[in-house]
């Protein structure tokens, strides 16, 4: 909005005092304020102390030129946007160019129309007063996108939390003896969980994209491997929906390529899930050619219900489905195809579609990708958690969390596992608990009282780095989504970032990953040992343990059942019945590991592998040196923990 002349401050520079009476009658006669100079230091007073709305200012003047002082003007951030009209005699063309190359808004030569001088000084005020405007709306418009960025940041976390509760709680409960309709309502909560999880991942992931949060990858990867893997992944939802799911890719394309394989993956697990979705009994095609250009051009051409044509544009923007029916039916956010439409810009491409109601749909993008720098290998596929547990060895894993249903659900995540674990609930204890004892790996929260996860990473590299070890695998796991957290964790120290909520498959692959067999060679203390080595027949002391004193109440009624499972190995054992002894000892290996029984887990471990093997032999001296152990063993408790 404009202001009015009175509401505007006017700086009239020039040594000639009769020129400074006559253009201030004119201008306060005008209804503008104004101040005078008669040279450039005065002028510069004169804006620190008034700062003027508009400057009309002489050429010629002693010491400082009024060109020279409007270059000094147009270069400090504070003053560069206030106007500046040169009124002045020098009428040469040469002066004129002079004057707006120095950073002047207007040139003015005397003697001067009184009409037009105030023309122009009003015209120049009112485009400032837009620029002003401008600025603050901008700055309106950056203050309310972080407020919201910070909100569904904070946002992100609070949900993210009891989320890993409820899903991992689910996925650990899958893998326990229930009745059909448990396992019906199991699947129930955990379908609800992934949903909600899902939707919180697309308003996160558009928003990162807006706030320009999102870096695209450079790295190698085999193109027909990643088709693989989304047809695998939603291979589930077409058998569901009884469609068929298939991949051409022309020969011309390379199988190996350079870009940001994960961005990819998402766009077509994003479009495939979409096609699967309004699709039944039918099939749903996957296509990669090169297009004119020599870009990647994938298709996606689904058999279900089309698309009118009037819908079909509106369909990649945000919060929009092709109608209210079709969000009621079949679910969603509406920002999927919004997410993939800014992430093909973002790889030098674009989205577009050809569809019939009825007849179905196929969709189109091209991405732009360089030739691979290497020769990437096809994908070999993870190994399943069963089988990535049986080749890693024992690891001493300490678990830092002020969430005690989080700290549970990892005990349960790692307890047929040959990992122990030890718990922390702040970063101060963490530290006292790592400098006590060794640990292969630390998990690290990062919001926590008393100390943060950033701060206890800190001080646990620089305990190393005085105690000249080796480093120790940090994870950072944390319920924060955006770029920066994960940057500002991997600058305090952090090794790598999981987000919650945290599947078990990925919790393993990473311990997997950062467990390296050329581990600290120095005895650990509470480590434990190799149990892929045989048990020999050397006498040993009397078994002890040292447990928390908080589940001091619950070890009595622990190894009662403990001592009864003994007694149930021994007679499955008798029995010559291998397989029952194998599922018995791996339950309570898992038990007995997840309350600090680490040597009872580790026998039973073994006895497992001996079951397998059916080494009835061995499987008969580790099942008396179990008994021994419960009959034996001594328990005490230290607040410590």
């Amino acid at each position: 909005m404009m202001q009015s002349p009175s509401a505007h401050t006017v700086l009239v520079v020039d040594d000639h005092p009769v020129n400074l009476r006559l253009l201030s009658a004119i201008l306060e006669e005008a209804g503008y304020t104004v101040f005078t100079g008669e040279n450039s230091a005065e002028a510069l007073e004169n804006i620190d102390r008034n700062s003027p709305d508009i400057i009309l200012l002489d050429v010629m003047m002693p010491g400082m030129n009024g060109f020279s002082l409007c270059r000094k003007l147009k270069k400090n951030p504070k003053y560069c946007d206030i106007p500046i009209i040169f009124l002045t005699s020098l009428s040469q063309k040469e002066d004129i160019v002079e004057g707006f190359n120095a950073g002047g808004n207007d040139y003015i030569i005397k003697p001067f129309n009184q009409q037009e001088l105030l023309a122009r000084v009003r015209n120049h005020l009112h485009l400032y007063d837009m620029l002003l405007e401008n600025k603050r709306l901008i700055k309106l418009s950056e203050d309310a996108s972080r407020s919201k960025t910070e909100f569904l940041a904070s946002m992100s976390h609070e949900i993210r939390t009891p989320l890993n509760s409820i899903i991992g709680m689910a996925e650990v409960l899958t893998d326990t003896p229930l009745t059909a309709e448990q396992k019906n309502y199991v699947r129930i909560f955990r379908s609800a969980g992934e949903s909600l999880l899902e939707i919180i991942n697309d308003i996160l992931d558009l928003s990162k994209i807006e706030a320009g949060q999102t870096e695209l990858e450079a790295i190698d990867f085999h193109l027909p491997s990643l088709l693989d893997s989304v047809v695998s992944i939603l291979s589930v939802r077409a058998a569901e929906q009884n469609s068929q799911l298939s991949i051409h890719i022309h020969p011309d394309v390379p199988q190996g390529l350079r870009g940001d394989p994960t961005r990819l993956r998402q766009i077509l697990i994003n479009i495939v899930g979409n096609g699967l979705k309004f699709t039944e009994n039918g099939s749903v095609k996957i296509s990669v050619r090169l297009d004119d250009e020599q870009k990647l051009l994938f298709s996606v051409k689904d058999t279900g219900i089309g698309i009118p044509i009037e819908k079909q544009q509106l369909i990649f923007e945000s919060f929009t489905q092709a109608d209210s029916l079709t969000t009621r039916k079949f679910g969603g956010t509406g920002l999927g195809l919004t997410i993939c439409s800014k992430l093909c810009k973002m790889m030098g491409g674009d989205i577009w579609l050809e569809s019939e109601p009825e007849k179905g749909s196929t969709f189109f993008f091209d991405c732009h990708f360089q030739p691979a720098t290497s020769v990437p290998l096809p994908a070999s596929g993870q190994a399943s958690h069963s089988e990535s547990c049986k080749i890693l060895k024992p690891a001493h894993i300490l678990l830092v969390d002020d969430n005690e249903d989080n700290r549970n659900l990892l005990y349960l995540y790692l307890r047929n596992t040959p990992f122990t674990l030890e718990t922390a609930g702040n970063g101060a204890e963490a530290v006292t608990l790592f400098k006590r004892s060794s640990f292969d790996m630390v998990f690290m929260d990062i919001e926590m009282p008393v100390m943060d996860g950033y701060e206890a990473t800190q001080k646990l590299r620089q305990w190393e780095k005085e105690q000249h070890l080796e480093t120790t695998p940090i994870i950072a796991l944390t319920a924060h989504a955006f770029v920066r957290f994960r940057k500002k964790c991997m600058d305090a120290g952090c090794s790598d970032y999981l987000t919650k909520p945290v599947r078990r498959a990925t919790l393993i692959h990473t311990i997997s990953a950062h467990l390296k067999d050329d581990r600290k060679t120095a005895p650990l203390k509470n480590s434990p040992r190799d149990t892929h080595c045989k048990h020999d027949h050397v006498s040993r002391a009397q078994p002890h343990v040292t447990l928390d004193y908080k589940i001091k109440k619950l070890i009595p009624r622990f190894l009662e059942n403990k001592r009864n499972d003994a007694r149930k190995l021994a007679e499955t054992l008798k029995s010559r019945d291998m397989e029952e002894l194998q599922k018995l000892s791996h339950t309570v290996k898992g038990t007995s590991w997840m309350y600090g029984f680490k040597e009872l887990g580790d026998l039973c471990f073994d006895l497992e592998q001996a079951a397998r093997d059916t080494d009835h032999d061995l499987a008969a001296q580790l099942t008396e040196r179990i008994r021994i152990f419960l009959k034996e063993v001594q328990v005490s408790y230290t607040s410590s923990f």
